[in-house]
């Protein structure tokens, strides 16, 4: 494809003109993105292990809150105090001050044969918790919290309806009296406190923070349970209902199959999350609580940052582009008019149109200078054309004075005549020599082995004088000719034309004069006879 000098400086302009820029997008911009994008999952792992540190600091003070109770000197004979005893009024005074003061579900203590004894929900006394996680791991000396799970007895919920299965969990101490374990102390935690304890630190508009058991279930209320009622995917709450996989599939978000495998980690090139939008997460498991605390939030809102600046980028470098494009393409026009100028002139020139002029008077610099020289060098040529035409008119009218035929013709047996004068094109029975040119030198020949001779020969010799042939003319006329012929060839011996001369002979043979003659062998034969 052919590119204009033009074209070609005003693209040079541009190119070397937004060079550093896009140097700037190619090398430096991506060193930048990816330093932004680290920052940004730096600040997410920072606030996702805040996050776990305080889930677990608060359930630690939980579990120290049980402690403590149960080293109250009152609730060493809770174990065996009865309603409408003085001190069991007193007792459960003070675990419903605990619980008010708090922020406790309830608390109560049972004996070592797991019968709650004394209760602040009276619906609980004399319930017998035996089975239950938390009462057997404190009747062995463990101080324990259970993970969230439903209620087995009708809890107040949000509505202030009785529910089963709403989603608790108690934490849980042995009571101790003289070094011996005589029941046990628990407190039923309210789990919606630990939901507004995760979502009191904010971080955008996305972000979130949750629990989610090993079943792959949330533990805690989701920012969005309103936006997730909407779209059905729970009926009620997020704890407990949540599963926490991909929209339409079985298995569970990639963030929370990680977790739940025991595994600390983050995702920072983003997945999709239990709502079906590409997030970015950092996840910690919990042994201790058998429950793991996902961070997540939306790549989009997370990465924006990163995306604003590659469009600023992008936006930097179109609006530096477009006065650049403008600019190179005014000044490559000044720089290459006049060379264009010349090309147009020269290319005419070439066609054969030597009154073509360059504009000097407007430029003083190489440009004007190679325009002038321009110039002259079309004068000169404008004086040799003349003069060789001249030239050649002289040797035209001489070649045509001549009575013998002067021709040029290709070489090979079936070369053509590529220029012939006046006396040749006569000779031939053609009006003029423009009407030959173009014809083949052979079937000139009333015998064409004469031309396979003269071309054998010619190769050898480069030269044949005075060759005779029976040749016809344009009408079938016969006449004899003889001829001087040359093979001309080029610098490297390549045969490139043939010129010669030729002249009609038949005055010369007996019977003399023009007509029809019979050929070669027909006439050497009446001879022999």
């Amino acid at each position: 494809m052919k590119i204009s000098i033009k074209n070609y400086i005003i693209l040079l302009l541009i190119i070397f003109t937004l060079l550093p820029f896009v140097l700037l997008k190619i090398i430096a911009y991506p060193k930048i993105n990816s330093d932004l994008k680290t920052v940004i999952m730096n600040n997410l792992e920072i606030i996702g292990h805040k996050q776990t540190e305080l889930v677990t600091t608060w359930m630690r003070e939980r579990m120290k809150d049980a402690i403590v109770l149960a080293a109250n000197p009152s609730m060493v004979n809770s174990v065996d105090l009865k309603r409408g005893d003085e001190d069991f009024n007193k007792t459960l005074t003070y675990l419903e001050t605990v619980v008010a003061e708090y922020g406790y579900k309830g608390a109560f203590v049972s004996d070592v044969n797991g019968k709650v004894v004394i209760a602040t929900v009276e619906d609980n006394l004399g319930r017998d918790v035996s089975k239950t996680d938390y009462f057997t791991n404190a009747i062995r000396g463990k101080t324990y919290a259970t993970s969230i799970v439903p209620s087995q007895v009708p809890l107040l919920n949000e509505f202030e309806e009785k529910e089963i299965g709403l989603p608790t969990m108690f934490v849980s101490t042995p009571l101790l009296e003289e070094g011996k374990i005589i029941g046990v102390v628990s407190l039923r935690i309210h789990v919606s406190t630990l939901s507004n304890l995760l979502q009191s630190y904010k971080f955008g508009k996305t972000g979130e923070t949750f629990l989610v058991n090993s079943e792959g279930y949330m533990l805690t209320e989701s920012r969005f349970t309103e936006q997730l009622l909407k779209l059905g995917l729970i009926k009620t709450r997020s704890a407990l209902e949540l599963r926490l996989a991909e929209p339409g599939k079985e298995h569970l978000t990639y963030g929370v199959q990680q977790c739940i495998s025991g595994k600390d980690g983050f995702d920072e090139k983003g997945y999709t999350d239990y709502s079906g939008i590409e997030v970015l997460g950092v996840w910690s498991w919990s042994p201790e609580f058998n429950w793991g605390v996902v961070t997540e939030i939306d790549r989009g809102e997370a990465y924006g940052a990163a995306y604003n600046l590659k469009y600023i980028v992008m936006a930097l470098l179109l609006a530096i582009a477009f006065p650049i494009v403008v600019v190179a393409y005014f000044v490559g026009k000044r720089f290459s008019a006049p060379i264009v100028n010349l090309t147009e002139i020269t290319e005419k020139m070439a066609a054969g149109d030597l009154t073509q002029r360059a504009d000097v008077t407007s430029r003083e610099d190489e440009i004007g200078v190679l325009a002038k020289s321009f110039n002259t060098m079309a004068e000169n040529l404008s004086e040799k054309k003349k003069e060789i035409e001249e030239s050649e008119s002289r040797y035209r009218e001489l070649f045509d004075s001549l009575k013998a035929g002067i021709y040029q013709c290709e070489p090979g047996v079936f070369g053509v005549f590529t220029w012939v004068n006046q006396a040749c094109a006569d000779m031939f029975g053609y009006q003029s020599p423009e009407e030959m040119i173009g014809t083949t030198v052979r079937d000139i020949y009333v015998d064409t082995d004469d031309r396979d001779r003269l071309i054998k020969k010619l190769e050898k010799d480069n030269v044949w004088k005075d060759f005779e042939s029976l040749c016809k003319k344009k009408n079938g006329e016969t006449f004899n000719t003889e001829r001087t012929s040359n093979l001309i060839r080029d610098a490297e011996g390549k045969a490139v034309r043939i010129v010669g001369v030729i002249r009609d002979i038949s005055d010369k043979k007996p019977g003399g004069g023009s007509g029809t003659k019979k050929p070669k062998q027909e006439q050497n034969d009446q001879d022999k006879g």
